[in-house]
């Protein structure tokens, strides 16, 4: 067992709120149910902040974001919304006609990756239906199979500085003959590889037919570094674990990815259990060898939002279970009652030489958080605990 120092007492935990930070996007989907930012659900900084990447639930898209400086070169906020479709960079098994549900960002060794939620979803009863409509609405349950989605995409410069791009093939960061190109897993249109392999495991296996939201399984968080990727579960939560699946992800020479054995034993996976205290993970990060999770409930609830560190997880190389004092909360972050609710985080420094900060979005976001404009909305900036 890892070395540990106490959790913080609760009345400590409270996240300190030192800026927001508005995220204004102009392009909304003119055939999506919700506009952009009323359905952030993932987001990484690149450059020292200097760029934001943006995915949402609805869709197949990424949204890139650029600073906005004060003049001692602090970040205020994000603007030059371009968007990048999915669809021209990864071959779909549904096409266009079905959403991506992206869940998930990181970036590593020049590559945006990108995650779906890999979930089923129940429809929800409209407001006035009668209560044989209602009924009838919570029986369909459906399978998107863009939701399978696990790839990456060169990052490639753009037209100015601070504007990088995404290109279905970029050249090598080090100069080699190898291009990089983009790539995902296979997916079909009821299964993926990973999904397929899943079926058949103990303790996920009986999950992958139940709804998200429904304590089904459903993928929200995605950290990458180098050949390991690891996917942080919503759901299930197991008698109050989540779970972190670790993968090995390789490349062919043409960018397609393949799965490759994760250790000795020739296993496509590790499991990964954490006792978060019954809430499932929304988002992952990496800060040295630790990892900080943003969880929350696994049902359709509000709260609570927590931050919790775990210790020294990429020193892991193998299937564990962390008690409570190896990845204790170290913030409680605030929540709405029906809105506001923390999605997408990522760290980095508002301007050169301060102490990183933690920044975080939210879906649904108050009408107190909306933009004048009605196209964005503010994400709040948390004081980081000190590493120790």
């Amino acid at each position: 067992m890892t070395e540990t120092s106490p959790p913080a007492p609760a009345q400590e935990r409270d996240a300190k709120l030192v800026g927001r930070l508005p995220l204004a996007f102009h392009d909304d989907d003119p055939n999506a149910e919700k506009a952009l930012h009323e359905d952030i659900s993932a987001i990484v900084a690149m450059g020292d902040g200097e760029s934001l990447w943006v995915g949402v639930d609805e869709g197949a898209s990424l949204e890139r974001l650029v600073a906005r400086r004060d003049p001692d070169g602090a970040v205020i906020g994000y603007g030059g919304h371009v968007r990048f479709d999915l669809h021209d960079f990864f071959d779909f098994p549904s096409g266009e006609t079905e959403e991506a549900d992206v869940e998930g960002l990181s970036i590593a060794d020049g590559y945006l990756w990108v995650v779906g939620s890999h979930s089923l979803k129940r429809k929800k009863p409209k407001h006035g239906d009668q209560p044989d409509e209602a009924l009838e609405q919570l029986t369909k349950v459906q399978r998107e199979a863009n939701r399978f989605l696990i790839g990456r995409i060169p990052i490639a410069a753009g037209d100015r500085p601070g504007a990088p791009t995404l290109a279905v093939k970029a050249p090598a960061l080090d100069g080699g003959k190898r291009e990089r190109h983009s790539g995902a897993l296979p997916m079909g249109r009821t299964h993926s590889r990973l999904s397929k392999l899943l079926a058949k495991d103990v303790h996920l296996g009986p999950f992958l037919s139940i709804p998200s939201k429904d304590n089904g399984f459903d993928v929200e968080g995605l950290a990458v570094i180098g050949e390991r990727v690891f996917l942080g579960l919503r759901g299930p939560v197991l008698r109050g674990w989540a779970i972190v699946l670790e993968l090995r992800i390789a490349a062919t020479r043409k960018g397609r990815l393949k799965l490759k054995p994760v250790g000795e034993d020739g296993a496509l996976y590790r499991k990964h259990f954490l006792d978060l205290d019954g809430l499932g993970v929304r988002s992952l990060l990496v800060q040295g060898n630790d990892m900080l999770l943003l969880t929350g409930p696994t049902m359709d609830l509000d709260g609570p939002v927590r931050l919790h560190r775990w210790r020294n997880a990429l020193l892991a190389h193998d299937s564990s279970v962390i008690p409570r004092e190896e990845v204790a909360p170290i913030l409680d972050l605030p929540f709405g009652e029906g809105v506001d609710h923390a999605e997408g985080a990522t760290i980095f420094a508002l301007r050169p030489g301060a102490k990183p900060t933690l920044v975080v979005a939210y879906d649904s976001p108050s009408p107190a958080r909306v933009l004048p404009s009605g196209q964005g909305a503010l994400a709040d900036v948390f004081e980081l605990p000190e590493l120790v």
